[in-house]
């Protein structure tokens, strides 16, 4: 299989079409809703104008896609690891990997920038998408979900040894937020794909970034925004995933 070598930007409105003409099932999340209408007149040139708008990206010759753009799409369409996020800014942003290959994926607007990369560096070039900020300086903060839903008798009630995490966590919730990145992790399991519950990134102005999340048991856990916490957080997902 042969993936892209060098990035190339696809207008979103001519990469909705192609998918569905190809059919390539369900929009990956980062692609947004099909909020596209073309009528059964104008369809055949919608598709010729589609057509000439890959030519002249290199995508396709004549009628037919390269290769490497089909491969590209059956990676995004059907990933066995796929990363995917949505930033407060518009942003959103994915990688996936599928038979050896990896393909990054970057929406903003109307336009989807498509490139490879190689299948071992999946999680640390997802990562670094997002936007640099420093990590924040706080121990690990891990709250029960029941701890968590009484946290006002907590307050008084439960001995300090065992909430320390409760205020430093109340803290950094309601300290003003730069931008924050929803994250999510999605992989096969046996015949059918799972994702994960979101992991939210936030970046506080104050404190540096934070990584936060639940548990299968809604337990709440926050931790230190750096590259190594998030990749050992999302590859324990895939694992829990198997």
């Amino acid at each position: 299989m042969a993936v892209l070598t060098t990035p190339v930007a696809v207008p979103r409105t001519v990469l909705l079409r192609v998918w569905e003409r190809e059919g390539l099932g369900e929009l990956p999340p980062v692609f947004g809703a099909d909020d596209i209408y073309v009528s059964l007149t104008a369809e055949r040139a919608y598709d010729e104008a589609c057509v000439r708008v890959l030519a002249e990206l290199g995508l396709a010759d004549g009628e037919m896609l390269t290769r490497e753009f089909r491969v590209a799409l059956r990676v995004v369409a059907s990933p066995n690891r796929e990363l995917y996020c949505w930033s407060k800014n518009g942003r959103r942003f994915s990688a996936s990997t599928a038979g050896g290959e990896g393909v990054a994926v970057q929406v903003q607007g109307d336009m989807a920038v498509f490139a490879g990369f190689e299948e071992r560096n999946l999680m640390a070039d997802f990562i670094s998408e997002l936007p640099p900020y420093r990590p924040a300086h706080i121990p690990a903060l891990h709250v029960t979900r029941g701890a968590f839903e009484q946290r006002e008798e907590a307050r008084s009630s439960i001995a300090a040894d065992r909430q320390d995490s409760m205020p430093q966590l109340a803290r950094l919730m309601k300290a003003q937020r730069e931008d924050s990145h929803q994250v999510y992790v999605r992989g096969i399991s046996g015949d059918r794909y799972r994702r994960s519950k979101p992991f939210t990134v936030y970046d506080l102005r104050d404190h540096g970034r934070v990584v936060t999340f639940t548990d299968g048991r809604g337990d709440i856990h926050c931790l230190p925004g750096t590259a190594e916490n998030l990749a050992s957080t999302f590859a324990a997902t895939w694992q829990s995933m198997t």
